[in-house]
Formats: C-alpha cells, sequence, structure tokens
C-alpha cells in the first residue's frame, strides 16, 4: 500500500511540473511575438503586390495555368521552392503517368519536366 501511496505522488508532481512547462511555453511564445509573425509575415506578402505588379515588376499577374493531368493520373505531390513549383503525378505506368513537372510561380510559365520511361533496353 506504501508503494502505491508514493507512485501516486510521483505521478502528480511530474504531472505538475508538465503543466508548469506548458503554461511556460505558451507564456513565453505570446511575450516574445512568436505567434503574431505570421501575421507581419502575410502583411509583408500582401506589399509586394502593389497596384497589381509583382515584386519582379512584370506587371499584371498571370492568368489561371492549366496543367494537364492524363486519365488515371493522380497529383501525388507538390512542392513551392524559391519561386517555383513541382509538381509530382503518380499512376498506371501504362498511361505515362510518372512524370514531374516544374513551373516558375511567378510567371506560370513551364520550366521542365521529366518523363519516368519503364523500358527494357
Amino acid at each position: 500500500m506504501k508503494a502505491i501511496k508514493i507512485a501516486v505522488a510521483i505521478m502528480t508532481i511530474l504531472l505538475v511540473v508538465g503543466f508548469a512547462v506548458v503554461i511556460y511555453t505558451i507564456s513565453t511564445r505570446l511575450s516574445d511575438g512568436t505567434l503574431s509573425k505570421k501575421s507581419e509575415e502575410v502583411e509583408m506578402l500582401s506589399e509586394k503586390k502593389v497596384a497589381g505588379k509583382l515584386a519582379d515588376g512584370s506587371g499584371e499577374p498571370f492568368d489561371t495555368v492549366s496543367i494537364k493531368i492524363p486519365a488515371g493520373c493522380r497529383l501525388a505531390d507538390t512542392q513551392l521552392l524559391e519561386g517555383r513549383v513541382l509538381f509530382r503525378f503518380d499512376g498506371e505506368l501504362t498511361r505515362d503517368c510518372q512524370r514531374v513537372e516544374l513551373y516558375d510561380s511567378l510567371n506560370g510559365t513551364k520550366i521542365g519536366g521529366w518523363q519516368i520511361d519503364i523500358s527494357t533496353d
């Protein structure tokens, strides 16, 4: 019985310490502005597009870019990095679904791509 009382006391202390750590973490993040940085980043992004001009000075934003996905294929992954968007397609090998395409995110033009060809040479 004495061992159970000691175990309960130790678990109670651990719970109190855990709650204290969580409360401390939340309060420090609120005080140093970590949680409010996202709104500042959104403001910075909106300032880059002033009066319909893009950040690179290229003029009006581009229209919708049509990316064709063959029947039986699916968009497996998308990544955005340094002004480029990478699309990875997946699906049946017989329909040429295994491919990757790279687009410029500033003007919507296709930069290039890779087609995975499974052939027996």
